[in-house]
């Protein structure tokens, strides 16, 4: 039988967590703005005169000002579950973090059998492979000696 192993929380280093997410945000927030003007202009650019001719100016504001309330509407409930996300992804490379410390104290005060083992879905996996070979290298040569 597999064993799996499963971290009890998603915040295991905050600062690293919280930057990754902020980056995430602010991120998807410019490319929202500048998809948002690029779609704007250019639909401003082919219509603006077909729909003056249509609208009066009156009405051409309350369009555009509903079209702005939806984007900001939009954007308001998209940044926390944007920002749930990232942090969720984010526990897959900070997750490990705290597991690899312990193993490199370990490794430091001599301890060389325990292995370093992260979850199936860690993104820092060649690093505790780097850290377990480094492992077996020190003990074969406190063997040697």
């Amino acid at each position: 039988m597999a064993l799996t192993l499963r971290r009890k929380k998603y915040l295991v280093d905050r600062g690293i967590q919280f930057r990754f997410a902020r980056f995430v945000i602010v991120f998807v927030f410019l490319a929202s703005v500048l998809t948002g003007l690029t779609i704007f202009f250019t639909t401003f650019m082919m219509l603006g005169e077909k729909l003056a001719a249509v609208y009066p100016q009156g009405r051409l504001i309350e369009i555009f000002q509903s079209v702005y309330m939806a984007f900001f509407i939009d954007m308001l409930i998209l940044a926390p579950i944007i920002f749930v996300g990232s942090i969720i992804f984010s526990h897959r490379i900070a997750g490990p973090l705290p597991k690899i410390y312990q193993t490199l104290k370990h490794i430091g005060h001599g301890h060389f059998d325990e292995p370093l083992t992260l979850r199936k879905h860690d993104e820092l996996k060649e690093l505790a492979a780097a850290i377990n070979e480094m492992a077996i290298n020190l003990k074969n040569r406190e063997i040697k000696k």
